[in-house]
């Protein structure tokens, strides 16, 4: 892949810990057949900056295509993440590779909505 670049900087404690909970939870809902609306569950990790992050996100597969001759599965994401000092709205997408379940694209943007 010839456009790929290190990452120039690490990436802020609540976006990484929203990749490592859609990286653990998004292969299953593959796994498992489904093609609705899944619940990923709601659950509190623990943030790299030692905080507590609540998360209670979806994910909606929204089509299937190729990246490089791969097939590939594309899932939308939405839902609420919580700190204790904010409330997020989240949107992204995953896309993995089909036979290998390898992530070709991660991707969660986490809007404010509110301040404690």
């Amino acid at each position: 892949m010839t456009s790929w670049r290190p990452a120039t900087q690490e990436p802020i404690a609540l976006q990484a810990c929203l990749y490592d909970y859609l990286r653990n939870r998004s292969p299953k809902v593959y796994l498992d057949g489904k093609s609705s609306v899944t619940a990923l569950g709601q659950t509190t990790e623990l943030m790299s900056d030692g905080q507590k992050l609540t998360l209670n996100l979806t994910i909606i597969p929204v089509g299937s295509g190729k990246i490089n001759g791969r097939e590939t599965v594309e899932f939308s994401v939405t839902g609420q993440a919580a700190d204790k000092s904010s409330g997020y709205n989240v949107e992204g997408r995953v896309v993995i590779d089909s036979k290998t379940l390898a992530f070709l694209a991660i991707e969660a943007t986490p809007t404010v909505v509110n301040i404690r």
